[in-house]
């Protein structure tokens, strides 16, 4: 609750402002002893004993779906929120967010573990919060709250698309390659299913805006991520292995391309980048011995990981280029630029969610220690 509140957006503040001008109207509250059972105190707005004890309730929306009820009584303010989801992903990330907070509402103090009806969310401020923590404070919180719910569950959004989507690419080299004769058909789905599929969800499984809010622990983390390092290095290597034999059945010659240069230097950086991982992972009691620590290692083979995929990236879009991808495509040509720069701008995509990925994890957090 001491994080400052966040700049207000300009369609936002209107609607900020009116709920902070209602809050801070409606957090008048002070003890009051339960006029049924002697020497107790329960909050008037969740037990309703007396009409005279409750205020009216206001209502503040900013549209259909978005929403704040506030209901006050004379010892006790409950706060509902009703977040904006537009489709059914929305709806299941919102639920899904909402049940991870609630189920830690010890934490939160204020926070009640059930919403009310046609609410995702409740707060209950007692009296008693009002004594022991600065009203403002709470305030500043239920707002602070309102700016950033809408963020966390865009992003939240955009990481089940970022791993949808590195799926459906990896689906559509098998689908284009699998009706070829020959090694070569191994080359392109291989390496798709090697880096698009494998490194990417490797190195998203350490993303700080993860939809699956499950309670994994840094080591099945790590777990997880080196079980598909592992298929990234099996796949890469035999992708490498049939375009070098069927290039030798064709006597044709190696790595005169740029993909294949810059796909060379991909595939030995992988080897590089597996090898250090193993050294981070099963070989920590040699780490001292190179003058580092544990913490400088990883944040250098995560960047290096994240350089990598870019790379590979790169790697793939020049093989959309390649004569093998434009016997693919139709013969029109319109279409084929459609079809190119929409697969070139997902691959990067992919890349600047594992930058950002990265740079959530380690460059924030650092500057926030500082």
């Amino acid at each position: 609750m001491s994080q400052s509140v966040a700049a207000k957006t300009s369609s936002q503040k209107p609607y900020l402002d009116a709920v902070r001008a209602t809050l801070q109207a409606a957090f008048c509250i002070e003890n009051f002893e339960s006029q049924i059972v002697e020497r107790h105190n329960k909050p008037e707005v969740e037990v309703k004993t007396s009409r005279q004890l409750s205020l009216n309730p206001v209502t503040i929306s900013r549209n259909v779906n978005e929403r704040i009820l506030i209901e006050s009584s004379v010892n006790s303010v409950r706060v509902s929120i009703a977040v904006k989801q537009h489709d059914d992903l929305k709806k299941i990330l919102c639920k899904r967010l909402m049940r991870f907070m609630m189920q830690r509402a010890d934490d939160f103090h204020i926070l009640r573990r059930k919403p009310i009806p046609e609410y995702d969310i409740s707060f209950l401020v007692t009296n008693f919060h009002a004594e022991t923590m600065y009203t403002h404070r709470l305030i500043d919180f239920i707002v602070y709250f309102l700016e950033e719910i809408d963020k966390e569950i865009s992003e939240m959004n955009l990481a089940v698309s970022s791993r949808a989507l590195s799926i459906l690419l990896v689906l559509l080299f098998v689908v284009l390659s699998i009706w070829d004769k020959g090694l070569f058909k191994l080359h392109p789905s291989l390496m798709a299913v090697s880096y698009l599929g494998c490194m990417f969800q490797a190195i998203y499984i350490f993303s700080t805006d993860d939809t699956s809010r499950s309670p994994l622990t840094r080591r099945k983390q790590i777990f997880i991520h080196s079980i598909l390092q592992v298929g990234t290095i099996i796949c890469a290597i035999i992708g490498f292995i049939a375009i070098y034999l069927n290039k030798e059945e064709r006597n044709k010659p190696h790595f005169v391309t740029w993909h294949g240069l810059i796909g060379l230097i991909a595939f030995i950086w992988s080897l590089l980048q597996a090898f250090a991982g193993l050294f981070l992972t099963i070989l920590q009691q040699y780490i001292h011995s190179l003058g580092l620590t544990y913490a400088q290692l990883r944040i250098y083979h995560a960047t290096s990981g994240v350089l990598l995929f870019t790379l590979s990236c790169m790697v793939l879009i020049l093989g959309l280029a390649s004569n093998w991808f434009k016997s693919k495509m139709p013969n029109n040509t319109i279409a084929y630029s459609i079809i190119f720069y929409f697969l070139t701008s997902s691959m990067l995509f992919l890349a600047h969610k594992c930058v950002e990925q990265v740079k959530n994890r380690y460059v924030k957090r650092k500057v926030a220690v500082k």
